[in-house]
């Protein structure tokens, strides 16, 4: 609600409070009939004495169905909720912005963004409450679809199948019933991304979905959770044949060739295939189980199935040679931080930039961050690497900004072990006062599962962060457990938006897009879009009012030393971004 509105609604109640609660003035109707968001108006005991017209469209009572009864819109699961803020209101206290629901005439249930305000009369005592009500179950739904939907493909996405699979789990736990996890990865698919246009490359993709969906029947739950990955999950198996079965039904849909948009596309896909209890009792080790699997049906080929055998585990040794040398990697000054430029989209400055770890091992070169974090989270590096990070880009920074005068800020990320540590808010002042660097200069960005493993614990550290002045980002949005609830709990200052839903180019998705900036702006907070590599994404970001960005379109992560060139040549670039 806008701040006229609610100076429309302050005046009322005042003009209403004079009133006495005898007679309702034309005034006053007049005024909340103008009101957008539906306004009721309560005695101390809870009686209806006023509704305007959109409580009457948005819960469809009648006034004088209602008028001198107790409020019908609440649930019965929500009296003790609506009591408690009614007794808020009785004490002087104004309630704004409670996420909670309500019910219309048919029992429907509505999100709504409620506020309570106490009604004062001329001598100081509260005489009535009046409340207003906001229907957001759309932007509701468009969250929890962004949570739970693979867009693509409508599918569930990894979230929810993790949900199911962990609540399948749990129940045949001590039974004698079987779950078969089984993973689908389709064969060279990136070739098929090379030679066709994206539209159909997501064309197949859809109709590949449909085919899986036709194999297994609706007894089983279908997930995509990667770009050419599927999961299935299988209850109530009793014999292996029973999985054999559906594997080889899933072969034989890839058999016919597909075709899409006057394309034909050969398309096949190795299986891999883990069962409940025998390869794992969580789904955690499932999943790792049944990865082996698929890839062991990869290298025989592709266009195959094979189930878990333990004779797939990858050799240990490796793992523990890269673990120690991750160990030495520090010292031998093998880890960098390359830094990629966030951009203002509006005035297309660059507000300041992302710090990424690079690995260059003394031997094997270049190894990907996705092989060495994990790593370092489980042999306990992830601490001492993570705070190391930290300090080499608030030191950087301070350089920069001495020598240039810019960039505003440095975003850092953190990991959930990270999180967990109690001394991270002292380790941060530390560093913050070792580097000279402000604290609202420096950004720690952690993703929605971070949050998750331990909410409470998070939020206690997150907002002791805060006090410092330091800002929050929660990183990745829309791949983990993106939830409303999260965004009115957390202290954060941005939201970034994972990389899937700027280049998907599906209307749905901006749909989605639109709606969780809408929630954000509303919040006071801002939106930053990943992973912007054309000039289409970069008129989306106009077109729905994003606050930063960064991709490719601008820069590649860059190395500290480079810089200060890019500073000097950066202008140029971003300009003509903007001008086409």
């Amino acid at each position: 609600m806008g701040e006229m509105e609610l100076d429309k609604v302050e005046n009322g109640e005042r003009f209403y409070a004079e009133a006495h609660f005898q007679v309702f003035s034309e005034q006053f109707n007049v005024l909340i009939d103008h009101i957008t968001d539906a306004v009721d108006v309560l005695d101390l005991s809870g009686n209806l004495m006023k509704v305007n017209r959109a409580f009457e469209h948005m819960y469809g009572w009648k006034e004088s169905e209602i008028i001198g009864h107790k409020l019908p819109i609440i649930p019965p699961d929500y009296l003790r909720e609506a009591e408690s803020l009614h007794d808020r209101a009785k004490n002087g206290s104004k309630v704004s912005g409670y996420e909670t629901i309500r019910m219309n005439k048919d029992g429907t249930q509505i999100h709504t963004l409620l506020t309570i305000s106490p009604l004062i009369d001329t001598k100081g005592n509260v005489s009535g409450y009046i409340g207003i009500s906001r229907d957001i179950t759309e932007q509701k739904k468009a969250v929890n679809e962004l949570t739970f939907i693979d867009q693509l493909t409508k599918l569930p996405n990894l979230s929810y199948f993790r949900d199911c699979s962990q609540a399948e789990l749990s129940k045949i736990q001590g039974s004698k019933n079987k779950v078969a996890l089984i993973l689908v990865n389709l064969d060279r698919f990136s070739l098929i991304n090379d030679s066709f246009s994206q539209l159909t490359a997501d064309l197949l993709l859809q109709e590949v979905a449909n085919r899986l969906m036709s194999s297994i029947g609706a007894d089983h739950l279908l997930a995509r959770f990667g770009a050419d990955e599927f999961a299935i999950l299988c209850s109530n198996i009793s014999q292996k044949r029973d999985i054999i079965q559906i594997v080889r039904n899933i072969l034989r849909q890839f058999q016919t060739c597909f075709h899409v948009d006057d394309h034909e596309a050969d398309i096949t896909g190795s299986i891999g295939i883990s069962v409940y209890p025998q390869d794992g009792q969580t789904i955690d080790a499932l999943f790792k189980n049944a990865k082996a699997a698929l890839l062991q049906a990869k290298r025989a080929g592709g266009n195959t199935y094979c189930f878990y055998d333990k004779k797939y585990e990858p050799p240990r040794v490796d793992r523990y040679q890269l673990a120690n040398d991750l160990k030495k990697a520090v010292h031998r000054g093998e880890l960098e931080v390359h830094y990629q430029p966030i951009v203002e989209v509006e005035r297309n400055i660059i507000r300041g930039f992302e710090a990424l770890i690079r690995w260059k091992h003394h031997r094997m070169g270049w190894i990907s961050p996705t092989e060495f974090i994990p790593l370092a989270e489980e042999t306990g590096l992830i601490n001492q690497i993570g705070l190391w990070v930290i300090q080499k880009a608030c030191h950087d920074m301070k350089r920069l900004r001495r020598l240039h005068g810019s960039p505003k800020m440095i975003a850092v990320n953190l990991s959930p072990l990270q999180l967990e540590n109690k001394q991270l808010p002292k380790q941060i002042r530390d560093i913050l006062r070792a580097s000279g660097l402000a604290a609202n200069r420096l950004e720690l960005e952690i993703t929605e599962s971070a949050i998750a493993q331990n909410v409470e614990t998070a939020i206690e550290t997150l907002q002791e962060l805060v006090k410092m002045g330091v800002q929050i980002s929660i990183d990745d949005f829309g791949t983990g457990y993106s939830s409303l609830s999260y965004l009115k709990r957390l202290p954060f200052h941005n939201l970034k938006i994972d990389k899937s839903f700027i280049q998907s180019g599906k209307v749905e998705d901006e749909a989605i897009l639109k709606a969780v900036i809408m929630i954000a702006h509303q919040l006071q907070k801002k939106v930053v879009a990943e992973g912007v590599e054309t000039f289409d994404q970069f008129e989306l970001l106009n077109r729905l009012h994003f606050d930063y960005f960064q991709g490719y379109l601008v820069s590649k992560p860059i190395p500290v030393d480079l810089l200060p060139q890019y500073l000097n040549q950066q202008a140029t670039k971003i300009t003509e971004i903007k001008m086409l």
